[in-house]
């Protein structure tokens, strides 16, 4: 399975800020979305980072009394890994357990097409699982007796 029909299927915008915006704003939004992560990019749409969960909270335990001085820029992380549409769930899957991550930019040509997450791939696999499943069911609800194989 490729990523292109988990991102296809998701239809939600992706949503993102500027790096000069807020912490504030940053987790109002994903809080709003009830999302993890967001994508950061420039006025002409180039995607220069993301920012996660896991970045607010480096910055709240290093950083706690600038909190409300500090930007998107100074959280974020800049470049981040990415996937294409293309990729395989086992491609994207190594490369997530690889570098700890659960979010990815999925990229073409240069350009935003959306964005993956650990949540996305596992809810696609819980479908295959219970599809295949049925189809199992299924066939040995349909087995054939002794007598009819004769």
């Amino acid at each position: 399975m490729k990523v292109r029909s988990i991102t296809k299927n998701k239809g939600k915008p992706v949503i993102g800020l500027s790096p000069k915006d807020s912490l504030d704003k940053a987790v109002a939004m994903l809080m709003e979305h009830r999302i993890g992560s967001l994508i950061i990019t420039e006025a002409n749409g180039t995607m220069v980072g993301i920012l996660s969960e896991r970045d607010i909270l480096k910055i709240l335990d290093t950083h706690p009394d600038q909190w409300n001085q500090m930007l998107v820029n100074d959280a974020m992380t800049p470049n981040p890994y990415t996937c294409e549409p293309d990729n395989t769930l086992e491609e994207v899957m190594n490369k997530m357990v690889e570098h700890n991550i659960r979010h990815l930019p999925v990229v073409y040509k240069g350009k935003l097409e959306g964005m993956l997450s650990i949540t996305d791939i596992v809810e696609e696999l819980l479908k295959k699982a219970k599809f295949e499943n049925k189809l199992l069911k299924n066939y040995i609800q349909n087995w054939p007796d002794a007598e009819q194989q004769i």
